[in-house]
């Protein structure tokens, strides 16, 4: 058997925002044991990858590390990959911010070490047709994607060679099936998994490994990958070391100068398989996977390879707070480029508004980073905090162009179609905060940003049904190893198998971090809102709430609602949007018209909703109607977070105080705070109508880094009054919402 080339690729990735403490412990825990191991073996040579805050991390915070590594680089034994500075997902930003990136990381990288990466990490192998201009057109040669993305022709051997309008573009392939075996299967065997594809007469492999899966998050796993020359790490660095009279390591630059490429080929946009079966749904993905097994493995085989699954886009269609930040993300983009049009008929370098283009830009590329865009990763949109950190970037790149450009002072109005669902919104931007109304759905409150935090008050996930919500019910009957329970070293006899090259990769193995998974699954039938209007049937309770049992009387929660009058002055903004709908009491149906009147300011942080509920029938109306609000800023609970809940029809009386995670059944209630203290933030909501509240945490059971678990995401809110209509009655609610920082 001839000699085989072997390209490893080590990426690492932190999203912008991860606290000081936490990027510590993992570096600490992964990216120094990594740098330490290949400072050990001289014998191995790879391609590895940074994101631009990790780096600017190291270069604060560990300047000796950044040494070592630098001087890998220029002894040959290491390869810098570029990319996309703020880890963007290529396809989910616009070319024009996907030049910035990847230039600004090449500038990087020629500050600090006279380093010019030729090659770059694509995110999750976001791949866009359109990568070949953005990145051949700063000078870069190749990229890597996964084999499942080219199809079950394309053998995961060297380098492809794709085009676009005649700039071409080399495409590593790398085995996924392989990669899915790392760190789980033994070194022998991941070396044995090598030795087979060399039989089959593969000339070069490349081998991509995301660092943080050597346990970036968990002590013992971190243990386990770099406990010594016993860990994972060393003793694979040292198989690999010993067999090198027939296995050559090289970098993805090495092989691309030395080896010509396998064939051509033009692969439609594609994501990693797990992001892309998220992106269809739970029940629709777990499905796709299944029916994709069985054409390649059975006589259908070779047709498998055109049956793809869906780009990242999908996942703008399945998960609503995703296509909320994708596209705020965008009217920012539009705003930070309208400041650099601008400044093209400035004073030039002595023109103060050059430093806000160049902090926005900086702001903009740290809010597009890829993990607050997926699902099917450990770390991703599920996460609150990873959205709430791109919310936070996000706002601050366009509060800055808005102040450089003069627009920050005044109201602003506008109907448009904020969330591209072809039907327009109301925009309302004060110097304070800016909302979007949509009338669609609801006629709700979809995003209330705040400019002095910044953040999205509204940034609350629904609960949605996700592929492994299958397992965990599976789960019941054979419990699933929980994060801790790491197995000892694998046997050759208990080894993950090496995949036929007609199967699919792994996904990354299921663990649960919490007991009691399977009884913490609902799905939401409607997307998390504020203001959201609801005739609560006789049987609705707190708990068939929170469980997101159909408890609904009437039409109205997530019906369509019409603009009757819209008021705007250069001081104050109100819409009054209105729906005609029905309602059931017993066997009848009633006509019911709710009519809401959001009423702005300029010069303060308020918001007055004012209600008009009409029984239009010619009989009397019994029922319960409810207002209901979700809100949450990153996630965020704890001692320092909370509401305060004031009882009675009288003041003066101390409020009860709760935490984030508790339930609330109260009635009589005139007033509710959402606090946080930390931030110095307090969110007041006044009744002028005293109303029966109940509250609860809304939680996810989603992926991260220490397994499955209930993920905190924002506390839902329904303020109910049973109201007896007479006929052709209308009765007014109002409600004052306030916010005070500092």
């Amino acid at each position: 058997m001839q000699s085989t080339g072997l390209a490893l690729v080590f990426h690492h990735t932190q999203p912008p925002g991860t606290g000081r403490d936490d990027l510590g412990r993992a570096f600490e825990r992964c990216y120094l044991p990594m740098i330490a191991a290949l400072e050990d073996y001289p014998d191995i040579v790879a391609s590895v990858h940074w994101s631009g805050p990790l780096l600017e991390w190291m270069e604060r915070e560990a300047p000796a590390a950044l040494e070592s590594v630098l001087a890998m680089v220029k002894a040959g034994r290491l390869e810098v990959l570029g990319g996309l500075f703020g880890s963007a997902l290529l396809p989910a930003v616009p070319e024009r911010d996907a030049i910035g990136q990847v230039t600004v990381q090449q500038r990087w990288w020629k500050a600090h070490g006279n380093v010019k990466p030729r090659g770059a990490w694509l995110p999750h192998c976001a791949w866009d047709p359109m990568a070949v201009r953005v990145l051949a057109g700063r000078g870069i040669q190749y990229t890597v994607l996964e084999d499942h993305q080219m199809g079950t022709n394309v053998v995961a051997d060297g380098w492809h060679l794709t085009e676009r309008e005649g700039i071409p573009l080399g495409l590593f392939v790398a085995d996924s099936r392989m990669a899915a075996m790392v760190p789980e299967a033994s070194p022998s065997r991941i070396l044995h998994a090598i030795h087979t594809r060399a039989t089959e007469g593969v000339r070069c492999l490349t081998l991509a490994v995301s660092v943080e899966s050597f346990g970036a998050a968990l002590d013992r796993s971190a243990t386990a990958c770099f406990g010594g020359r016993q860990g994972w790490v060393h003793r694979f660095f040292k198989v690999l070391s010993d067999n090198k009279h027939w296995l050559k390591l090289v970098t993805l630059g090495t092989a691309f100068d030395r080896m010509r490429p396998t064939g051509r080929v033009y692969p439609p946009a594609s994501v990693s398989l797990p992001v892309a079966v998220h992106a269809m749904g739970g029940q629709a993905g777990a499905a796709f996977i299944g029916m994709l097994r069985e054409l390649r493995a059975g006589e259908s085989g070779p047709l498998a390879g055109w049956v793809r699954a869906p780009g990242w886009d999908a996942t703008l269609g399945t998960h609503a707070e995703v296509n909320r930040l994708h596209k705020r993300m965008l009217r920012a983009s539009a705003e930070v480029m309208r400041l650099r049009n601008a400044l093209k008929e400035g004073t030039g370098e002595q023109d103060p508004r050059m430093t806000a283009l160049q902090d926005a830009t900086l702001a903009l590329y740290r809010g597009q980073t890829s993990m607050a865009y997926v699902h099917g990763v450990d770390v991703g949109a599920q996460d609150a905090e990873v959205r709430g950190e791109a919310w936070r970037n996000i706002l601050i790149a366009e509060r800055l162009a808005a102040s450089a450009l003069g627009d920050n002072a005044r109201l602003r109005s506008e109907l448009v179609d904020a969330d591209l669902d072809g039907r327009p919104e109301h925009v309302v931007r004060t110097p304070h905060w800016q909302g979007v109304v949509a009338p669609a759905l609801g006629g709700s409150l979809v995003e209330l940003c705040l400019w002095a935090l910044p953040a999205n008050l509204l940034d609350v996930r629904s609960r949605s049904d996700e592929p492994e919500h299958a397992q965990l019910a599976e789960a019941s009957l054979s419990r699933l190893p929980a994060v801790g329970e790491a197995p000892d070293e694998p046997t050759s006899e208990s080894d993950p198998p090496l995949l036929p090259l007609h199967d699919l990769p792994r996904f990354p193995p299921l663990r649960v971090a919490q007991d009691d998974l399977a009884s913490s699954v609902f799905v939401d039938r409607y997307p998390r809102s504020s203001f959201l209007d609801r005739f609560l049937s006789p049987e609705a309770t707190l708990t068939t709430l929170r469980e997101a049992a159909m408890v609904e009387s009437g039409d109205f929660l997530n019906g369509e609602y019409s603009l009757v009058q819209q008021d705007l002055t250069d001081t104050a903004a109100a819409w009054t949007l209105a729906r005609d709908g029905t309602m059931s009491e017993g066997a009848a149906l009633k006509l019911v018209r709710v009519q809401k009147r959001f009423g702005w300011t300029r010069d303060q942080p308020s918001l007055d909703v004012h209600y008009q509920v009409s029984n239009r029938t010619h009989a009397p109306l019994h029922t319960r109607f409810g207002i209901e609000l979700n809100f949450g800023v990153g996630g965020l609970r704890g001692p320092d977070f909370g509401l305060e809940v004031y009882t009675g029809r009288r003041t003066g009386y101390p409020p009860r105080t709760v935490g984030l995670d508790a339930e609330v059944d109260a009635a009589e209630v005139r007033e509710l705070v959402w606090f946080d203290r930390k931030r110095r933030f307090r969110m007041r909501i006044r009744l002028k109508q005293p109303a029966h509240l109940w509250a609860w945490p809304i939680e996810t059971v989603s992926r991260s880094p220490r397994g499955m678990e209930r993920t905190f995401q924002g506390t839902s809110v329904v303020f109910w009054w049973p109201i007896e209509f007479r006929l052709q009655e209308t009765k007014s609610l109002e409600l004052a919402l306030t916010v005070e920082t500092g």
